[in-house]
């Protein structure tokens, strides 16, 4: 029964890093966590405290060895993003100019969705109404960069 704790101790540790690269609702972390702490209380009970701390520092050192070897196979870089995106700076007066303009839908809204207006496709929010895809459509506010359109009657 004895060499399971060792065991139970490195399954808690492969878990808690399979949860770390694979993306998951935190199964493999608890269940990682359970593992670590039921081999360490084991250790306790059964060879004592000197045992416990021994064991507690050699997972720790593991920990630390097993996320250098995750850092430098390169699983690392491909699980967390390292690029940052920058935003752009935004003028709302440039969308301001869209009042009044007509387009047509590129996409259903329900009730946002995509529009064409004067060539470009912009993010728009009807005003609560379901309008169907290849409508034509009015800009009727500009809120931030809410661009609200209602279902033009010219059609």
């Amino acid at each position: 029964m004895f060499p399971w704790i060792g065991v139970l101790a490195i399954l808690g540790l492969i878990l808690i890093f399979a949860e770390m690269l694979i993306p998951g609702f935190g199964v493999f972390g608890i269940l990682g966590i359970i593992s670590l702490f039921g081999s360490t209380i084991l250790v306790a009970k059964i060879y004592g405290t000197l045992a416990f701390l021994i064991m507690l520092a050699s997972l720790i050192i593991l920990f630390f060895i097993m996320l250098i070897f995750v850092k430098k196979s390169g699983l690392y870089s491909k699980v967390v993003l390292h690029e940052r995106q920058e935003t752009k700076d935004f003028d709302e007066s440039k969308l301001v100019g869209l009042i009044g303009k007509t387009g047509i839908t590129q996409s259903t809204l329900r009730p946002f969705g995509i529009a064409e207006i004067e060539g470009k496709n912009f993010d728009v929010c009807s005003l609560g109404d379901f309008i169907e895809k290849n409508k034509k459509v009015k800009v009727v506010q500009i809120s931030g960069k809410t661009v609200t359109v209602k279902e033009s009657e010219g059609e």
